[in-house]
């Protein structure tokens, strides 16, 4: 059974810290997070749930975040999940190349708390 939230997070780096970073940012804003140290763990955590947003960096050994943007888009058929890459290479072809493979936008390492909101705002909170 995969369970779907539209409140969660999957943050996939291979550095913690850029992953705890990243976490905070996303956990002050109100979403729920998971993490992922490489883009096969990350597959592990697809098979079980689907959230509605996907962190990627970009640079990650064996299955790169641009692999597992492609098997979200083209293997699991999934289009409306919003992937997110994060790298510290800013040159303009590489940006389009990382759009062109499936994400929904790039932000530029090292990311900031400003980046984060503006990309993701807060989480869809609700009071009972």
């Amino acid at each position: 059974m995969k369970i779907q939230t539209e409140d969660l997070v999957l943050v996939v780096d291979d550095v913690l810290e850029n992953r705890l970073l990243a976490v905070a940012f996303l956990e002050k804003l109100g979403w729920m997070v998971l993490e992922a140290a490489s883009g096969q763990a990350a597959l592990d955590v697809l098979k079980r749930v689907r959230p509605s947003h996907l962190l990627l960096d970009i640079k990650m050994p064996g299955f790169d975040g641009i692999a597992v943007a492609r098997y979200v888009r083209e293997f699991m058929g999934d289009q409306q999940m919003k992937i997110i890459g994060y790298t510290a290479h800013a040159l303009k072809d590489e940006v389009e190349r990382i759009l062109a493979s499936g994400f929904d936008a790039v932000l530029i390492k090292p990311i900031t708390y400003a980046d984060m909101s503006e990309q993701f705002g807060p989480a869809n909170v609700r009071v009972l």
